[in-house]
């Protein structure tokens, strides 16, 4: 008997193939290759450093905040001996040759005479030295101790330009602005120590330490400034002398941005010198052009 013929298979439908995939886009191939974009593994070390200068920053600005607070409060209760045998020390060590020209010093003492007579009752003697130094700068140590460099002499132009100066640094010393900046300096110093260990990150710190500290520099002369004029109109010395002295520096002399220094603008500190005018008789006060460190 023959066998039954099967009937023959359908054939089955091919599956189609399946379409291409369409290429990713560019922004995708960014994304997910390593060659570009936003990786977090990658970018860890710049977020972690980041972080590291903020901490830092914050550390030295509360480092400074502690360090100022601290010297506000011991300043009145520190001796005054104490500040005359800082100024002393830092007077000994300062390395600068005095003016072997004895009429420099005699002259910046007459200058200063009316001032001195005006400020009492003085909490200490006033100790000036002129040093033959060409920078044009006067500073005052603590304890009365008050430095001029042949330099202001050379250039100032009136004996009221100098008398203007000297207030100012008197005032300084009378207002203890120095032993101030040496206690909120140990205070700063020391906090950051405790809060750092001694560590190196203690020297990053300081950075923005001393950036911050910088307003508390630039107030202290504002108030020396205001101080030094008040002076200066008890001695019936006429402050236009110290403004025109600034508004020399202010055009003539290369000096940092304020945010970046120590002292307020020149500029602005003139304008602010010139709203306060003598009303009586201005004393005349000798010039110092004959005067030389030689």
């Amino acid at each position: 008997m023959a066998p039954e013929l099967q009937p023959e298979c359908e054939a089955k439908p091919e599956k189609p193939a399946p379409a291409p995939a369409p290429a990713p886009a560019p922004a995708e191939l960014a994304l997910a290759g390593n060659g570009g974009g936003f990786n977090p593994k990658a970018h860890r070390l710049l977020i972690e450093l980041l972080a590291i200068g903020g901490l830092l920053l914050a550390v030295g600005f509360s480092a400074l905040r502690g360090g100022g607070a601290l010297a506000s409060v011991l300043t009145p209760v520190v001796p005054l001996s104490v500040d005359h045998k800082l100024g002393e020390i830092a007077n000994a060590t300062l390395g600068a040759r005095d003016c072997p020209n004895p009429a420099a010093k005699t002259y910046v003492e007459q200058i200063a005479a009316p001032l001195l007579e005006a400020a009492r009752p003085l909490p200490f003697q006033v100790h000036f030295r002129v040093v033959d130094d060409a920078a044009v700068n006067a500073f005052a140590l603590p304890g009365g101790f008050v430095v001029v460099n042949r330099g202001l002499l050379e250039a100032a132009q009136s004996g009221e330009e100098v008398a203007g100066v000297l207030g100012h640094e008197i005032q300084h010393a009378v207002l203890r602005h120095g032993t101030r900046r040496m206690l909120r300096d140990m205070g700063g110093a020391l906090a950051l120590s405790l809060l750092l260990g001694g560590s190196d990150l203690q020297d990053y710190a300081q950075v923005g330490s001393r950036l911050t500290g910088l307003e508390y520099d630039r107030a202290e002369e504002h108030e020396a400034d205001q101080q030094g004029v008040a002076l200066l109109l008890r001695a019936q010395i006429q402050p236009a002398g110290l403004a025109q002295f600034f508004e020399r520096l202010a055009k003539d002399e290369l000096h940092p941005p304020e945010l970046l220094s120590t002292h307020p603008d020149p500029g602005n500190r003139a304008r602010e010198i010139r709203a306060a005018v003598l009303s009586g008789e201005a004393r005349v006060l000798p010039k110092p052009s004959a005067i030389r460190c030689e």
